[in-house]
Protein backbone atom coordinates (compact mmCIF):
# COMPACT_ATOMS: atom_id res chain seq x y z
CA UNK A 1 0.00 0.00 0.00
CA UNK A 2 3.33 2.56 0.69
CA UNK A 3 4.26 1.71 -2.44
CA UNK A 4 1.15 1.97 -4.40
CA UNK A 5 0.20 5.59 -2.23
CA UNK A 6 3.77 6.89 -3.69
CA UNK A 7 3.41 5.93 -7.46
CA UNK A 8 -0.48 8.04 -7.34
CA UNK A 9 1.85 10.89 -5.65
CA UNK A 10 4.28 10.38 -8.66
CA UNK A 11 1.73 10.13 -10.78
CA UNK A 12 -0.23 13.61 -9.46
CA UNK A 13 2.96 15.38 -9.21
CA UNK A 14 3.74 14.53 -12.82
CA UNK A 15 0.28 15.55 -14.12
CA UNK A 16 0.63 19.03 -12.11
CA UNK A 17 4.23 19.85 -13.42
CA UNK A 18 2.83 18.89 -16.99
CA UNK A 19 0.04 21.32 -16.31
CA UNK A 20 2.46 23.85 -14.80
CA UNK A 21 4.62 23.41 -18.16
CA UNK A 22 1.24 24.26 -20.41
CA UNK A 23 0.60 27.34 -18.17
CA UNK A 24 3.82 28.78 -18.57
CA UNK A 25 4.22 27.88 -22.25
CA UNK A 26 0.71 29.76 -22.87
CA UNK A 27 1.59 32.47 -20.77
CA UNK A 28 4.45 33.32 -23.25
CA UNK A 29 3.35 32.53 -26.16
CA UNK A 30 0.51 35.03 -25.38
CA UNK A 31 2.38 37.78 -23.76
CA UNK A 32 4.94 37.49 -27.26
CA UNK A 33 1.62 38.09 -29.67
CA UNK A 34 1.71 40.85 -31.50
CA UNK A 35 -1.36 41.67 -34.30
CA UNK A 36 -0.15 41.12 -37.73
CA UNK A 37 -2.59 43.44 -39.12
CA UNK A 38 -2.33 46.78 -36.97
CA UNK A 39 -0.01 47.92 -38.74
CA UNK A 40 -0.99 47.97 -42.31
CA UNK A 41 -5.05 49.43 -40.58
CA UNK A 42 -2.38 52.05 -38.15
CA UNK A 43 -0.80 53.27 -41.42
CA UNK A 44 -4.35 53.74 -43.39
CA UNK A 45 -5.81 55.59 -40.31
CA UNK A 46 -2.78 57.52 -39.70
CA UNK A 47 -1.47 57.86 -43.88
CA UNK A 48 -2.24 61.75 -44.16
CA UNK A 49 -0.64 62.61 -41.01
CA UNK A 50 2.62 60.48 -40.92
CA UNK A 51 3.37 62.30 -44.46
CA UNK A 52 2.80 65.30 -43.16
CA UNK A 53 5.29 64.21 -40.56
CA UNK A 54 7.59 63.18 -43.17
CA UNK A 55 6.85 66.48 -44.91
CA UNK A 56 7.86 68.39 -41.42
CA UNK A 57 10.38 66.68 -40.41
CA UNK A 58 12.37 66.99 -43.69
CA UNK A 59 11.93 70.64 -43.88
CA UNK A 60 13.23 70.92 -39.90
CA UNK A 61 16.53 68.54 -40.36
CA UNK A 62 17.17 70.23 -43.82
CA UNK A 63 20.32 71.70 -41.99
CA UNK A 64 21.00 69.48 -38.90
CA UNK A 65 19.52 66.42 -37.86
CA UNK A 66 16.97 65.87 -34.65
CA UNK A 67 15.26 62.79 -33.18
CA UNK A 68 11.99 63.37 -31.12
CA UNK A 69 10.81 60.53 -28.80
CA UNK A 70 8.00 59.91 -26.43
CA UNK A 71 9.39 57.54 -23.74
CA UNK A 72 6.32 56.55 -21.80
CA UNK A 73 2.39 55.04 -22.87
CA UNK A 74 0.89 58.33 -22.14
CA UNK A 75 2.89 60.71 -24.71
CA UNK A 76 4.22 63.23 -21.78
CA UNK A 77 8.03 62.46 -21.25
CA UNK A 78 9.34 63.77 -24.27
CA UNK A 79 13.08 63.93 -25.46
CA UNK A 80 15.22 65.85 -27.90
CA UNK A 81 17.99 64.45 -29.14
CA UNK A 82 20.17 67.66 -31.00
CA UNK A 83 23.54 66.32 -33.66
CA UNK A 84 25.94 68.67 -34.40
CA UNK A 85 29.50 67.97 -35.86
CA UNK A 86 30.91 67.17 -32.93
CA UNK A 87 28.30 66.47 -30.40
CA UNK A 88 25.13 65.47 -29.39
CA UNK A 89 22.97 66.47 -26.78
CA UNK A 90 19.82 64.94 -25.18
CA UNK A 91 16.75 67.14 -23.85
CA UNK A 92 14.30 65.71 -21.77
CA UNK A 93 10.98 67.84 -20.93
CA UNK A 94 7.54 66.87 -20.10
CA UNK A 95 5.00 67.84 -23.22
CA UNK A 96 3.91 71.26 -23.61
CA UNK A 97 6.96 72.41 -21.63
CA UNK A 98 8.13 76.34 -22.63
CA UNK A 99 11.59 75.60 -22.57
CA UNK A 100 11.01 73.34 -25.08
CA UNK A 101 11.27 76.37 -27.27
CA UNK A 102 14.62 77.64 -25.83
CA UNK A 103 16.43 74.67 -26.56
CA UNK A 104 15.28 74.25 -30.01
CA UNK A 105 15.87 78.17 -30.46
CA UNK A 106 19.47 77.93 -29.10
CA UNK A 107 20.27 75.74 -31.78
CA UNK A 108 18.61 77.47 -34.57
CA UNK A 109 15.41 74.85 -35.56
CA UNK A 110 12.21 76.17 -36.31
CA UNK A 111 10.09 76.08 -33.41
CA UNK A 112 6.77 76.65 -35.02
CA UNK A 113 7.47 73.83 -37.22
CA UNK A 114 8.92 71.35 -34.54
CA UNK A 115 5.98 71.75 -32.05
CA UNK A 116 3.36 70.33 -35.19
CA UNK A 117 6.10 67.77 -35.23
CA UNK A 118 5.67 66.86 -32.22
CA UNK A 119 2.00 67.29 -31.65
CA UNK A 120 1.78 65.07 -34.47
CA UNK A 121 3.35 62.22 -33.08
CA UNK A 122 1.39 62.82 -29.49
CA UNK A 123 -1.91 62.51 -31.69
CA UNK A 124 -1.00 59.35 -33.89
CA UNK A 125 1.04 57.76 -30.93
CA UNK A 126 3.96 58.02 -32.31
CA UNK A 127 7.27 57.10 -29.69
CA UNK A 128 9.94 57.80 -31.94
CA UNK A 129 11.33 59.56 -35.49
CA UNK A 130 14.48 60.11 -36.82
CA UNK A 131 16.97 59.33 -40.03
CA UNK A 132 18.99 55.68 -40.36
CA UNK A 133 21.46 55.16 -42.63
CA UNK A 134 21.27 52.60 -45.26
CA UNK A 135 23.35 51.56 -48.14
CA UNK A 136 22.46 50.31 -51.55
CA UNK A 137 25.56 49.71 -53.91
CA UNK A 138 28.16 51.14 -51.61
CA UNK A 139 26.28 54.13 -51.64
CA UNK A 140 24.55 56.11 -48.39
CA UNK A 141 21.52 57.22 -48.03
CA UNK A 142 19.09 58.07 -45.65
CA UNK A 143 15.42 57.16 -44.76
CA UNK A 144 13.03 58.27 -42.30
CA UNK A 145 11.70 55.91 -39.42
CA UNK A 146 9.10 56.18 -37.28
CA UNK A 147 8.08 53.70 -34.22
CA UNK A 148 4.39 53.16 -32.11
CA UNK A 149 3.78 50.95 -29.38
CA UNK A 150 2.61 47.40 -31.11
CA UNK A 151 -0.58 46.03 -30.67
CA UNK A 152 -0.32 43.06 -27.97
CA UNK A 153 -2.81 40.15 -27.45
CA UNK A 154 -1.97 39.24 -23.66
CA UNK A 155 -4.14 37.46 -20.53
CA UNK A 156 -1.09 38.68 -19.01
CA UNK A 157 -0.13 42.34 -19.53
CA UNK A 158 2.14 42.67 -16.65
CA UNK A 159 4.34 39.99 -17.94
CA UNK A 160 5.00 40.67 -21.54
CA UNK A 161 7.62 42.80 -22.79
CA UNK A 162 7.23 45.88 -25.03
CA UNK A 163 6.88 45.75 -28.85
CA UNK A 164 7.22 48.21 -31.51
CA UNK A 165 6.26 48.39 -35.24
CA UNK A 166 8.92 50.23 -36.80
CA UNK A 167 7.74 51.86 -40.53
CA UNK A 168 10.17 52.80 -42.31
CA UNK A 169 9.67 56.02 -45.42
CA UNK A 170 12.14 55.71 -48.34
CA UNK A 171 12.62 58.15 -50.95
CA UNK A 172 12.08 55.77 -54.15
CA UNK A 173 10.11 52.45 -54.15
CA UNK A 174 11.60 49.38 -53.26
CA UNK A 175 11.53 45.62 -54.35
CA UNK A 176 9.87 42.65 -52.01
CA UNK A 177 9.79 38.93 -52.96
CA UNK A 178 6.19 37.20 -53.02
CA UNK A 179 5.36 37.34 -49.45
CA UNK A 180 6.04 41.40 -48.75
CA UNK A 181 9.99 41.05 -47.27
CA UNK A 182 12.03 43.54 -48.11
CA UNK A 183 14.75 42.76 -50.51
CA UNK A 184 18.36 44.31 -51.24
CA UNK A 185 17.99 43.49 -54.60
CA UNK A 186 15.12 42.40 -56.89
CA UNK A 187 17.91 40.43 -59.01
CA UNK A 188 20.05 38.67 -55.97
CA UNK A 189 16.18 37.93 -54.15
CA UNK A 190 18.62 38.81 -50.78
CA UNK A 191 16.48 39.81 -47.86
CA UNK A 192 17.30 43.48 -46.56
CA UNK A 193 17.78 43.46 -43.18
CA UNK A 194 18.67 46.18 -40.23
CA UNK A 195 19.54 45.84 -37.44
CA UNK A 196 18.83 41.93 -38.23
CA UNK A 197 15.26 42.56 -38.37
CA UNK A 198 13.04 41.55 -41.47
CA UNK A 199 10.61 44.32 -42.90
CA UNK A 200 7.20 43.73 -44.83
CA UNK A 201 5.87 46.04 -47.08
CA UNK A 202 2.53 48.31 -46.68
CA UNK A 203 3.81 50.27 -49.89
CA UNK A 204 6.38 50.28 -52.61
CA UNK A 205 8.24 52.96 -50.17
CA UNK A 206 6.66 51.95 -47.09
CA UNK A 207 7.51 48.94 -44.77
CA UNK A 208 7.40 47.94 -41.34
CA UNK A 209 8.68 45.10 -38.81
CA UNK A 210 8.59 43.85 -35.42
CA UNK A 211 11.06 45.16 -32.73
CA UNK A 212 11.85 44.95 -28.95
CA UNK A 213 13.34 48.27 -29.18
CA UNK A 214 11.51 51.62 -30.45
CA UNK A 215 14.90 52.81 -32.51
Amino acid sequence: MVFHGLSIRRRVMNKQNHTCILLITLVSFVSCTVSKTFPKEYYVEHQATMHEMETQYDKITHQKLIAVAFYDLDFNDLSIEIKTDTVRYIYDFKYGEKRINDSLLKFGYDTTLTQQLIKNMRFIGCSWINTLDYYTDGNKKLLLFMSTPAKQLSLFPFLQKRKYYLFHFYEQPQYYDEQGRLLEKRKLRQLRKINSEVFWRISDKVCYTVSGKFR
